[in-house]
C-alpha cells in the first residue's frame, strides 16, 4: 500500500463516482479502478459496493475513510511541520540564590526578548556550584556571585551591590545606617554556604571587635530571625535583596555600614571557547543593576 492508494480512495469516497473522482484526479476510469482493486485485495476485503446505478461504501470502507484522511493530512503536513519546527538553540541558564530585584526584573525581560531564537532551560543552584556545572557542560551560562579563575571560563563583572547589616528592628529604632562601633560586641552570624561568600569577612569584622563564631550560622530566614531576636547579633546581605526586601520591617531592619566596604559581586560566566552564545551573552550583559 502507498500514500496514492489512500489518494484514490479518498477521491471515490469524496465523489462516490468512479468517473467524477478520476477526472478530479486528472486520470482516466480504467486505471482509477485498477488502483482501487489493488488496494481491496491487499486489505482483503472491498471498499465499495458497486452496481450499473450507484457507488456507495462498504462496511470495510467505512471503516477506512477516517483513516485514510488522517494518514493522508498528516503525510500531507509533513513541510509544513518541518518549515514551522521550533528550531530556537537551546541555552542552560543558572541563577544564584540571591538576586537584586531590579536585575531579576530586567533579566526576565531579557530571556523574554531572546525567546524567538533561543529556547531557555533554568536552573536556580548555588553560586559554589556553578563553575564545575558549566565545565561539566551541564550549564551553558550562569548568573553568579562568584567569580572564576579557570581561563576555560569568561567571567563579565554585571554589578556590586552593597551589604548591610541585618538586625532585630529593636536594637537600633530610628537609625537610617551603622558603624562598625555600633556593631562592637555582636556576634556575626554566619549564613548558609550559598549566601555568606565572603570567605575572609569574618576575619574582617573579627578586627573590629565583633565577636565570631563559627558554630553561629543560620541555615534559613526563619533561623535568622530566632537568632536576632534572641540574642545580640547581626549578618549581612545586600540591600536591596528579594531576601532582605521579603524581611518584616517589624521585625529587621536592614542596615548600611558607613565604615565597612563590603559588596556582593554578581557576575556572568560561561565557556570561553562557546562562541555560538555571543548573542545571548550581550544581551545578558546589559540586564544589569544601574550603577
Amino acid at each position: 500500500m502507498e500514500i496514492h492508494h489512500l489518494r484514490y480512495f479518498l477521491a471515490v469516497a469524496r465523489e462516490l463516482n468512479f468517473t467524477r473522482a478520476a477526472r478530479a484526479l486528472n486520470m482516466s476510469v480504467p486505471p482509477l479502478s485498477q488502483r482501487i482493486r489493488d488496494l481491496e485485495r491487499e486489505l482483503g476485503e472491498p471498499l465499495f459496493d458497486r452496481s450499473t446505478h450507484h457507488t456507495r461504501l462498504s462496511e470495510a470502507g467505512e471503516a477506512l475513510l477516517p483513516l485514510a484522511e488522517s494518514v493522508v493530512s498528516g503525510f500531507d503536513a509533513i513541510p509544513v511541520r518541518m518549515r514551522t519546527r521550533d528550531q530556537r538553540a537551546d541555552v542552560r541558564l543558572a541563577i544564584p540564590d540571591v538576586l537584586n530585584p531590579a536585575h531579576r526584573r530586567q533579566l526576565s525581560e531579557s530571556i523574554r526578548a531572546l525567546d524567538g531564537s533561543y529556547r531557555f532551560t533554568l536552573r536556580q543552584m548555588p553560586s559554589l556550584g556553578m563553575e564545575s556545572a558549566l565545565l561539566s557542560n551541564s550549564l551553558d551560562l550562569a548568573v553568579s556571585h562568584l567569580g572564576t579563575s579557570d581561563d576555560r571560563l569568561s567571567t563579565i563583572v554585571l554589578y556590586r551591590e552593597p551589604l548591610g547589616a541585618v538586625v532585630d528592628a529593636s536594637r537600633f529604632p530610628d537609625r537610617t545606617s551603622l558603624t562598625l562601633a555600633d556593631l562592637r560586641g555582636f556576634q556575626y552570624l554566619q549564613g548558609p554556604r550559598h549566601w555568606d561568600l565572603g570567605s575572609r569577612r569574618a576575619e574582617q569584622l573579627a578586627a573590629k571587635g565583633v565577636l565570631v563564631d563559627p558554630e553561629a550560622q543560620f541555615s534559613d530566614v526563619s533561623g535568622l530571625l530566632i537568632f536576632l531576636r534572641s540574642t545580640k547579633s547581626f549578618t549581612l546581605a545586600p540591600v536591596e535583596s528579594a531576601t532582605a526586601l521579603a524581611l518584616d520591617p517589624n521585625e529587621c531592619a536592614v542596615l548600611p555600614i558607613d565604615d565597612l566596604v563590603a559588596t556582593l559581586t554578581t557576575f556572568l560566566i560561561r565557556r570561553t571557547a562557546d562562541t555560538r552564545l555571543d548573542p545571548v551573552v550581550e544581551v545578558l550583559r546589559h540586564a544589569r543593576v544601574p550603577d
